[in-house]
């Protein structure tokens, strides 16, 4: 049969040849083929192919390895003229189970060595001497390509990114060497490479050493041919993982498949490992090794392979730091059988990334976005796979909870209706313009039995949540939150737009009624104040200094806790939190002596998080982190702040003006 034959009219494969190996790969690629309408011949091998495989092709050979003339002959004899690799051969059987026939003593006799990528490479070219070409083993799955992102709810930390970025920069440099695709670092040393054994036992080896928290980086190698050598990682990788406590995986965007992604990340989040994915073109930096980096820039570039086609993942140049996060496609997760209904009202900048945080989540199905601007809610649905509308109103009836992402003015209307309709709300904040529209939807929310919670989001930012356990009776509190000018929530003041996280921060940790409110404010670049510094003083004698901006040349979001005999720090954009403490002895100087504990943080996606715990609320019942009524209590502070800092702002218009009447 000849290539025109084995394919269509349009150049669609009607017919291949299947090369199958060990593992669930092979099983995946005849499913996915005859999804396809695509006839599949299988040849596998003694000890190594699941024989269950036969069930799911058209055709099943089983033969030794080494039997090279036979399997070219089974697909000569069958017409096939198009072929696939998919699954593992255990490479110790090579050394010690192979009987090859004469083909097979020719073909490796001619090999200069016998690395992985010289075999597999001889193999094709074998191949298609004999006029069988190899396609991608993903050709059928693009799907199980790993896309670009951090897929857990955990992220790495400081240590963690230091480890990353050397460990990367090394394994990239070994895999030139076509020794293997996975290394085990912790704290800028190598404690293990992968040979012949495999990943597996590469991942023991290194986690033994250090007894917990390795990190496990399994790269391409630069010259990988990826039509039939594809790294892979799947939910027995996490299994291993946690058998020696290792904390982070590592793998190469759209160079890397994933099988049972759903299953290997709920283990993945259930151990509190992350898994990481990069872009090929993960930027060299200071924590990189500058040995390996010169290695991999003196060395060619002639195999460098493109990435295979993933749906939606973009290998282009590397993005600032601020855009990494939205330049990124989303992570879409099939919904759980009992997942709750939701939807995203408004996305644009921040309901975007709400959108992004639900289809992530097993626990609910995205069933709407929803927009005024028609082509906006089109695109975010596609990034999530979901569906649009352009009226919030049109979702009555078809969803149990949503987000409501818009201008603050258009809070009160939307929340009223779907608490109204019984419907659970996550409100961003303010959650509204007034104290009288607040009172109300915790009204309609109480007598419904419903959940309303406000995105009050530092609440589950991993800095804090480090430090909130040890706060005990504070009483000096200063928070520091700056930010460059921007012209998104220009519709209400700083106080509203950025100090009033803070404010929820000190309202929720300080115990005792607000006495007094000192404040001044300026309006600088808007109709509106644009910086504000503010003092609140408790009645139990605690105070909080607050300072915002939205006029700053540097960004910044720190925030420190004074109590007895300890001090605390914590940084919401770096998420570090230490803390300093008295000890009980004096010095040999008489005078008392200090500890410094910086916390290990545990590093999470902050509106991930906020949006997970309002949907167990949902489920469960119990009051959400931040409800209504705690959202009132940090919005009338702010209006309060912002009511005496516009008095003052008029009192020094009306000197001015009077001053000028006088003079003028």
């Amino acid at each position: 049969m000849s290539l025109e034959d084995a394919q269509s009219s349009n150049g669609r494969i009607r017919e291949v040849g299947l090369i199958a190996g060990s593992g669930q790969f092979p099983l995946l690629f005849a499913h996915a083929a005859r999804q396809a309408s695509v006839r599949v011949l299988a040849v596998g091998f003694h000890g190594e192919t699941d024989p269950s495989l036969s069930k799911y092709v058209d055709e099943f050979h089983l033969l030794r390895l080494g039997q090279l003339s036979r399997l070219i002959g089974t697909f000569r004899n069958a017409g096939i003229t198009n072929a696939a690799m998919a699954g593992a051969i255990n490479k110790t059987r090579l050394y010690s189970k192979i009987r090859p026939d004469w083909r097979a003593v020719k073909f490796l006799n001619r090999l200069r060595n016998k690395k992985d990528d010289s075999l597999l490479r001889a193999l094709a070219e074998e191949l298609e001497s004999e006029g069988i070409l190899i396609q991608p083993s993903t050709i059928f799955l693009p799907e199980l390509l790993a896309p670009e992102g951090i897929l857990t709810r955990r992220k790495p930390n400081r240590r963690e990114q230091t480890d990353i970025a050397f460990g990367w920069t090394l394994a990239k440099a070994i895999g030139r060497l076509d020794i293997g695709q996975c290394l085990v670092v912790k704290n800028q040393a190598v404690l293990a490479v992968e040979g012949i054994d495999g990943t597996d036992a590469t991942i023991l080896r290194g986690g033994r050493l250090c007894r917990e928290g390795a990190i496990v980086v399994k790269v391409s190698k630069p010259m990988q041919d990826l039509r039939f050598d594809v790294p892979a990682a799947g939910s027995d990788t996490i299994e291993v993982m946690k058998r020696v406590n290792a904390r982070v995986l590592v793998l190469e965007a759209g160079k890397t498949v994933i099988f049972d992604r759903d299953k290997m990340i709920d283990l993945a989040d259930s151990a509190k490992i992350s898994i990481l994915v990069q872009n090929e073109q993960y930027p060299p930096g200071e924590r990189q090794d500058k040995d390996a980096l010169e290695l991999l820039e003196s060395m060619t570039t002639e195999f460098k392979q493109p990435a295979l086609g993933i749906r939606g993942v973009k290998t282009g140049p590397v993005l600032p730091k601020d855009e990494v996060e939205h330049g990124v496609p989303a992570l879409v997760r099939s919904a759980r059988p009992d997942a709750l209904r939701a939807a995203v009202i408004g996305v644009g900048y921040l309901g975007r990334f709400h959108a992004q945080k639900y289809a992530r989540l097993p626990e609910a199905d995205l069933v709407f976005v929803v927009d005024t601007d028609a082509r906006r809610a089109a695109e975010v649905a596609a990034e999530v796979k979901t569906e649009v509308l352009t009226d919030y109103r049109d979702l009555i009836g078809k969803v149990d909870a949503v987000s409501i992402v818009t201008p603050t003015p258009q809070h009160f209307a939307i929340a009223r209706e779907f608490l109204s309709a019984g419907v659970h709300v996550l409100v961003e904040k303010p959650m509204t313009k007034n104290l009288e529209e607040a009172d109300e939807l915790i009204s309609i929310a109480q007598k419904n039995g419903l959940i309303f919670q406000i995105g009050h989001l530092e609440r589950f930012n991993s800095a804090f949540t480090a430090i909130r356990p040890h706060l005990s009776g504070p009483m000096f509190v200063e928070a520091h939150r700056l930010a460059l000018f921007n012209e998104r929530g220009l519709e209400v003041d700083v106080i509203l737009d950025l100090m009033i996280h803070d404010i929820d921060i000190v309202l929720s940790i300080i115990d005792a009624p607000l006495d007094n409110i000192r404040a001044s404010g300026v309006s600088a670049l808007s109709a509106l104040p644009d910086i504000a510094s503010v003092r609140l003083e408790f009645a139990n004698g605690a105070v909080a200094n607050l300072t915002a901006s939205r006029i700053s040349i540097k960004a910044m979001r720190k925030l420190r806790i004074f109590q007895e005999n300890c001090y605390f720090s914590a940084d919401y954009s770096d998420k570090r939190a230490y803390a300093v403490y008295r000890e009980e002895e004096l010095g040999e100087d008489g005078y008392p002596q200090l500890a410094i504990e910086e916390f290990e943080i545990f590093e999470k996606d902050s509106l991930e998080e906020e949006i997970g715990a309002f949907l167990r609320s949902v489920r469960t019942s119990e009051q959400p982190e931040v409800d209504g009524v705690q959202g009132r209590r940090a919005l009338a502070v702010a209006l309060e702040i912002s009511s005496r800092i516009e008095e003052k702002i008029r009192s020094k218009k009306n000197c001015r003006d009077l001053s000028y009447e006088i003079h003028g």
